[in-house]
């Protein structure tokens, strides 16, 4: 097939089913062998000619070979010659036949992962809720959580969109599991972590093993071992490195949550997660005193009444609103 054909192919936007995307890919494996019989060429010619959705089919496949960045740096015997081959340019060779072979596996498996299908789990405000995947990884959602999940034979990604999540990594060698949370990837090295995605940044705590964080720009396979966590911030990367309070970062899993001379206003906008609640400071210096202790997460009445009586501080529910007002 001519550059010019490739060319205008990768223009086309029609619809394909599943099954003509295999097929393409079939017939993109096919012709990289130089002795691809002239009957076989025809064939391809007719299959391509007898619908718009084919050109887009093939076309597709040739997007996924070119973007098998991931499987081209596999040291595989042959894969050099694999990496820069482009249609009817191959020389035969004893080798043709092989090469021919293990692009149709890399193919193979880039539609395995390209087909996977992708499941969505949600938590409403104040639910929890446990996940096993098939390959006995868990993960753990806390209130108001997003994620979708893909699993493959290539690999396991997690997309966390909302809320938070403990990751209990099951480690495949030749399997990665990565979450994403916006440009943001965090790969497993034989893990357990967690991830609390919030407006000013998505913060990652390693319980057990390590992390690899990686967003291409500002923050480059950066390792995060046990006993860390981290803040990322789109715009200023990886701040607030320090040692990880075990005890806080896990206690929501026990409807817990743990304060140690937090500022209310911190407190505040994490009790606004578990409750349809908005606390107002009347007087805004009220947001930074600051509270400690243990409460529960699905009980606000305790809390209100141990903040009134720790500080000197009025809390007047009005609806969904509560004022924290300064007590005289």
């Amino acid at each position: 097939m001519s550059k010019t054909r490739v060319s205008k192919m990768s223009s086309v936007s029609a619809a394909y089913s599943q099954q003509q995307l295999q097929k393409a890919i079939e017939w993109f494996v096919q012709l990289q062998d130089e002795a691809c019989a002239a009957g076989q060429q025809a064939g391809f010619e007719q299959w391509l000619a007898k619908h718009p959705n084919h050109i887009a089919a093939y076309a597709e496949a040739e997007r996924i070979w070119q973007g098998l960045d991931t499987i081209k740096t596999l040291a595989l015997l042959g894969l050099t010659e694999a990496r820069a081959v482009k249609p009817k340019t191959w020389r035969r060779s004893a080798s043709a036949t092989g090469l021919s072979l293990l692009l149709g596996v890399l193919l193979t498996g880039a539609y395995l992962e390209y087909s996977a299908e992708t499941i969505h789990y949600a938590t409403r405000m104040g639910e929890r809720r446990s996940i096993e995947l098939a390959d006995h990884s868990q993960l753990a959602l806390n209130t108001n959580t997003q994620v979708a999940i893909k699993i493959s034979s290539l690999g396991r990604e997690v997309t966390l969109t909302q809320g938070e999540a403990l990751f209990t990594v099951q480690h495949e060698r030749l399997r990665s599991f990565t979450v994403k949370v916006g440009a943001l990837q965090i790969r497993d090295i034989g893990t357990r972590f967690n991830v609390k995605l919030q407006p000013e940044g998505t913060t990652i705590a390693v319980l057990e093993g390590e992390v690899e964080l990686n967003d291409a720009h500002r923050v480059k396979h950066k390792t995060l071992a046990a006993g860390r966590q981290v803040v990322y911030q789109t715009n200023s990367g990886l701040v607030q490195d320090k040692a990880l309070e075990t005890d806080k970062v896990t206690a929501w899993q026990n409807s817990h949550l743990i304060f140690k001379r937090s500022p209310l206003s911190e407190v505040a906008a994490e009790l606004e997660r578990y409750h349809p609640v908005n606390f107002v400071f009347a007087d805004p210096a009220l947001a930074n005193e600051t509270i400690s202790g243990t409460f529960n997460s699905g009980d606000l009445k305790p809390f209100l009444h141990a903040l009134e009586s720790i500080l000197p501080i009025k809390a007047k529910r009005k609806g969904q609103q509560i004022v924290l007002l300064r007590a005289h």
